[in-house]
């Protein structure tokens, strides 16, 4: 029986991070980190040229955690994948795992602001008007656009 997979999808600080804690966790964020070679937040998000390195990554990552669930060695529990920003790595996941639950964490733009804030990140340089429009984050909101019929929308203004 293969591995549950749910990708999980929101704007800037919308909660991805804290979604389902007790799950297996794949963070896109750090395999870009891992490609770039880089924690720059500006670099990090300038990434989007490497969308088919990113999908192959998490796709092998996928593969080894879904062998080890299914042979037993771990125990099977969902997979998170937490912040894909692109369709094209969504589209390139789901020729791979096309069961793959679909998850949009919906919440207002004054509480993403509201915890971007207040969570103090070293690596937030820019205000959150600034962060939350960057060609990254919008092309993240085209998946929402795409995908629309397929998502699982969660309102996270908790």
């Amino acid at each position: 029986m293969k591995a549950e997979v749910v990708l999980i999808f929101g704007r800037i600080c919308s909660g991805k991070s804290s979604f389902q804690s007790m799950s297996y966790r794949i963070v896109v964020s750090n395999i870009v980190r891992d490609l770039i070679k880089s924690d720059d937040r500006e670099q990090l998000q300038n990434s989007m040229h490497l969308d088919e390195r990113i999908a192959e990554e998490i796709i092998g990552v996928l593969d080894a955690t879904s062998t080890c669930i299914e042979k037993g060695i771990i125990k099977r529990r969902p997979i998170i994948v937490d912040g894909i920003r692109q369709s094209t790595i969504v589209d390139k996941v789901l020729e791979w795992y096309p069961d793959s639950t679909l998850v949009w964490l919906d919440v207002s733009e004054a509480k993403r602001k509201q915890r971007y804030e207040n969570r103090n990140d070293t690596k937030d340089t820019e205000s959150f008007e600034t962060a939350d429009n960057k060609p990254i984050e919008l092309e993240c909101q085209k998946i929402f656009s795409i995908f629309k019929e397929r998502l699982e929308i969660i309102n996270n203004n908790n």
